[in-house]
This record gives C-alpha cells, sequence and structure tokens, in this order.
C-alpha cells in the first residue's frame, strides 16, 4: 500500500519512484535501454526544427531511426524562444447525459452497462455448465449439482456483495456469513447465501476460453482471460468524460504472488510481486481516464521518435489527447528530452522529473549545485532546470522558465522553489490521491489463487472511484464523502436488482432487519403456503414480535399471512402497512 502523503519533490530523491496509482512499482529497466556517456553536447541555440505529426510516426510500423534521436541537442544558458503555454482548446466534462445526478447508481451505470454485465453472465453460466460436465470427486458428489444458471439482477447483487465487503472487511470469506455473535452479518445472510456467493464466485468468467487465439506470448495470452472487459472499461472511461488541462502518467502494481506469466518482481518496493498498469489521470481529480496492462515485449504501443519503450507507453495514452494543448506530468521513468519535444510538436505540453543519465540531457547539470540554488539551460522550446533544497532534483519543462517563487512549506514558514517544481507537486500529487481512496476499501482477497478475478475486483473499485468522481462534479453544493457514496451505491443497486422472495433461509428470521429491500414496491399479502407437516402453517409476525409487552417481555404473535415479495410473516392489519412503509418501526 503507497504511502497517501502527496507527492513532494524536495523530500524524495530525484531517482526515488513515485507512489503508484493503486499500489507501490517502479519502471522495468530492462525494458529499455538508454545510458549512453559518450554523448556530448554544446551551449548554442537550436535550430528550430520542422513539426511532425504522430500520425508520421505511426505510419512505418516500426521505431524510428531519425537524425532527431542520434543528434546531440544544443544547449544554451538563456531561452531563445518565448517560454508560454499552448491555447486549451479542449471541451472537458461528462460526455453522457444522466437522468438523475443525485442517483449514484446512474454514475455507475455509465461505465458498468447492461452490456458488459450481459457478457460476464453468459460467460458465467458457459463456464458453470462447463465445470457441472467434470465428473464428481471421491465422495461421489459435486458442488456444481447445486448450480442454477444466474441472470443479470442477481450478478448485480453479487457485485454489490463485493462492494461491501471492502467496506466490512473479514480476513477469509466464509466469515462473512458465520453465524459466531463475534462475526455475525445478519443483513449479508438476508442478500445471498454464502454457498450461493462461492459458487458464483468460483463460476465467474469473463471469456470463453475457445476463443483465446494461440501463438502469441504466454503473457498476451493470460491477458485474454479478462481482456475485453478491461477494454471495455477503459474506453467507457475515456468516451464518458473529456478531463481537464492537467493530466499525469504514472504506474501501478496490483500485488499478486500467484503464478502468473506477466508478474513484474520490484524488490525495492513493498509491493514487490504483481500485475503492472500505466495509467493516465486527471490531476485534478484523480479519474482514470487511460490504462495500459505491461505484457512486456510486444505490447501495442504507439512509435516514438527516440524508439523508447517507456515514451511509446506515454504516446499510447495519451494519442487522443493530442493536439488541443494538453498538459501531462510525468515521473522520472517516462522522462526524455525526444519525448518531450515529440509531444510539444503535437500541441502537448509535458513536465516532469528527468534522470541525469539520459540522453540529451545537458553536462552542465551533471554538475553538484550549492543548497538553494538552480542551474537551468534551454533548448528550443525545452528547459532543463537543477535545483537543490538537501536533495538535487532535476525537471523538464516545455514552457517553464527558471523563475523562483515564494511558498510555505509543510511547517508555514516561506521558502524559495522554482515554479516548474511547485506546479509538478501540485499535479502529480493527484495520482496519489487516488491511490489512497482505492486502497481505503480493498476486497480483493490476499491470497487469490485467480489472478484475473482479482484484477476484476481492482476494475470494479476503479469504476467506482470514476463514479464517484463525476457525481462530486455534479453535485457540489451537496458534498458526500467517498464512503458514504459507495454506501448509497450498494443500497441502489441491492434496491434494484435484489429478488426477496427467490431467497429461502433456514431457521427463524432476523429480528434486527434494517434493509432498504422492503421499501422497493410490488408487495401483496397472501397466505403462508401449505407444506407436509402442516395444512394451515403459521409464522411469527415480524412486527409484533419486534414489540414489548408492559412487563418487558417479547410479544409473540402468529399469522397466516405473509409477504410473498419479502418471504416475511406479517398481519394484514396493521402490520403489512407498517413494514412496507417506515423504515425504522
Amino acid at each position: 500500500m503507497s504511502n497517501p502523503r502527496k507527492r513532494s519533490i524536495p523530500m524524495r530523491d530525484g531517482n526515488t519512484g513515485l507512489e503508484q496509482l493503486l499500489a507501490e512499482d517502479s519502471f522495468d529497466e530492462s525494458d529499455f535501454s538508454e545510458i549512453d556517456d559518450s554523448d556530448t553536447f554544446s551551449d548554442s541555440a537550436l535550430e528550430d526544427d520542422k513539426i511532425r505529426p504522430l500520425s508520421h510516426l505511426e505510419s512505418d510500423g516500426k521505431s524510428p531511426t531519425s537524425s532527431d534521436s542520434g543528434r546531440s541537442m544544443k544547449w544554451s544558458a538563456r531561452a531563445m524562444i518565448p517560454r508560454q503555454r499552448y491555447d486549451f482548446t479542449g471541451t472537458p466534462g461528462r460526455k453522457v447525459d444522466v437522468s438523475d445526478i443525485t442517483d449514484p447508481l446512474q454514475y455507475f451505470e455509465l461505465f458498468f452497462t447492461e452490456e458488459l454485465v450481459s457478457k460476464i453472465t453468459r460467460e458465467t453460466n458457459a463456464q458453470a455448465a462447463l465445470l457441472a460436465s467434470k465428473p464428481p470427486g471421491p465422495k461421489g458428489f459435486s458442488r456444481m449439482d447445486k448450480w442454477k444458471d444466474t441472470d443479470n439482477d442477481e450478478l448485480k447483487v453479487f457485485f454489490a456483495v463485493m462492494l461491501l465487503q471492502g467496506i466490512v472487511q473479514k480476513p477469509e470469506l466464509e466469515m462473512f456469513w458465520s453465524t459466531r455473535p463475534l462475526l455475525d452479518t445478519p443483513y449479508l445472510r438476508q442478500i445471498m447465501t454464502g454457498e450461493r456467493f462461492l459458487l458464483l464466485f468460483r463460476c465467474l468468467h469473463f471469456v470463453n476460453n475457445s476463443s483465446i487465439s494461440a501463438g502469441q506470448s504466454k503473457a498476451h495470452i493470460s491477458l485474454q482471460k479478462i481482456k475485453p472487459v478491461f477494454d471495455f472499461l477503459v474506453n467507457k472511461f475515456s468516451t464518458v468524460y473529456t478531463p481537464n488541462r492537467n493530466i499525469a502518467v504514472d504506474e501501478s502494481l496490483m500485488l499478486f504472488k500467484g503464478p502468473l506469466a506477466m508478474k513484474q518482481y520490484v524488490p525495492t518496493k513493498r509491493v514487490r510481486f504483481g500485475l503492472k498498469l500505466y495509467v493516465l489521470c486527471e490531476s485534478q481529480s484523480g479519474y482514470v481516464w487511460n490504462a495500459l496492462v505491461h505484457t512486456g515485449p510486444g505490447m501495442n504501443l504507439k512509435d516514438s521518435a527516440d524508439g523508447l519503450k517507456s515514451s511509446r507507453i506515454v504516446l499510447t495514452l495519451v494519442n487522443d489527447l493530442l493536439g488541443q494543448g494538453y498538459c501531462v506530468f510525468l515521473d522520472n521513468f517516462n522522462i526524455s528530452p525526444m519525448l518531450f519535444r515529440e509531444l510539444h510538436q503535437n500541441r502537448t505540453d509535458a513536465v516532469g522529473t528527468a534522470r541525469l543519465n539520459r540522453k540529451q540531457i545537458p553536462n552542465d547539470l551533471k554538475k553538484r549545485i550549492a543548497k538553494g540554488t538552480t542551474v537551468a539551460r534551454f533548448c528550443g522550446e525545452l528547459m532543463a532546470l537543477k535545483w537543490c533544497d538537501g536533495k538535487e532534483v532535476t525537471m523538464l519543462s516545455t514552457f517553464h522558465n527558471d523563475t523562483v517563487i515564494e511558498v510555505n512549506n509543510r511547517n508555514g514558514k516561506k521558502t524559495k522553489k522554482p515554479r516548474v517544481i511547485v506546479d509538478y507537486n501540485e499535479n502529480m500529487g493527484a495520482v496519489d490521491s487516488a491511490d489512497q481512496m482505492l486502497t481505503s476499501y480493498p476486497s480483493e482477497r490476499k491470497r487469490h489463487k485467480v489472478w484475473y478475478k482479482k484484477f476484476f475486483h481492482h476494475l470494479l473499485h476503479i469504476t467506482v472511484l470514476n463514479s464517484y468522481i463525476l457525481f462530486k462534479k455534479d453535485n457540489p453544493e451537496h458534498a458526500m464523502s467517498h464512503i458514504n457514496f459507495r454506501l448509497a451505491l450498494i443500497e441502489r443497486m441491492l434496491e434494484k436488482h435484489h429478488k426477496p422472495g427467490q431467497q429461502h433461509l433456514r431457521g427463524r428470521p432476523c429480528s434486527d432487519d434494517v434493509t432498504p429491500l422492503r421499501l422497493s414496491g410490488r408487495h401483496f399479502p397472501k397466505s403462508i403456503p401449505p407444506t407436509s407437516g402442516k395444512q394451515n402453517p403459521t409464522g411469527r409476525c415480524k412486527i409484533c414480535c419486534s414489540q414489548y409487552d408492559k412487563d418487558g417481555k417479547k410479544i409473540r404473535k402468529e399469522t397466516r399471512y405473509f409477504c410473498a415479495e419479502c418471504d416475511v410473516p406479517l398481519c394484514v392489519v396493521p402490520c403489512f402497512e407498517i413494514y412496507h412503509t417506515k423504515k425504522h418501526y
């Protein structure tokens, strides 16, 4: 779990990885090589290069080897051209209508659509049929004998239970349905039995195994297990909402220690094993707008002028935002001067920390400087700046100059910092903010054996986070915390999709039922049907048996009627009306 504090340049080494969106991680240096100490630099102004659109770079299908990537950049001590940002021409905001902006469920369904749920339902039922066709175990029976095909409504209730488990956390799944007083969660048992939940979880599937194409790397084959769901959600993230001007690109690592071809190992991090993601977020809110899964060689990436994989990843993530005056903030694993030039040529500004061993970094910045001093070099639209405040930090920017401003530090004292570092801290920290919100409600199990089911949990939580961010933007006057949004979303999912009449529980009903499901309509009194043991059975009235007599003893009253929808015994008058109209009776 990453540090929830915002990223702050002066407190960290320039070569240290930044906190991640979902977990901590660092870029795999084996993916690319760009250290070349033989480069030489001169201190004269650079002639302007002809602007090449990104589409030209994509057309040849291979990494360019133009003179731009091999030629040394010429840095000077002063800017030779005006330093200014591109005009922002984007239209940020939500692009899809919502009929009721106060309903959390409508925001969630902008991403988790009926189309997606139908596909998951279809594949889950197909997987269940496949498992049921296998011969039973040595004891002669199988849990799959109790399987009944699921539908969209039940699967949405299943997802709601997953989200609830991120709020009411327990170390083992079975404990959610335990009747031990210390662990009892009676409301959850009314929603779904533990046996049914575990069956659904076992059969949960996202793609037909026969459609997975061979002839690819093991990592690409593994990713196909959930790639349709991942692609669908990422596409929705980018089409439902357009981000504001400032965006950030960073890495993340989803913890997973089981066998997985694309698993990454980072020994210097707390989260050392897992699935690596590259994520583009809106700096202001932390909205996840685009993402890529690291699968090693063979990733489908845009070409870059320098041919580096890190640059190609950035260009792939920001591709649909180029040419509109966006500003992308990057960490030192994704930065090269050639990448910044290419972004600038496509009307996109860039700011980030840089490593001194990168190609084309001016030699003047490789010398140590005194505390509190800055050194800046300019090359056309680029500025490379080194600042020392206890530790040295090197920055690259396409529009900043070497201006130093006065700001308050954490102790409230006045201090001076370069403007580029202040802007970087303000806009790159949003990724850590999103990380903190995601890790507060983890429902995925630490010992997940099936990686793509754990990844689905991750995607589900990212979807809820994006839904909450859009909800906040549309309801600025009605502040709702993240936890209350999640609770309201779960309640709405259960109200809309739960079918109480299908839930047959053994034993007596719990006496402390406080649930919104009984208020959803469709309720009519009926006689309790006869059983094999009784021709005229009765049940304890839910309302009457919740009351006490004058001696302080609980009232016991039998009734021959019940609500067929809720499966709750009730006196026709007045208990039936009370139960369905009052939340607290």
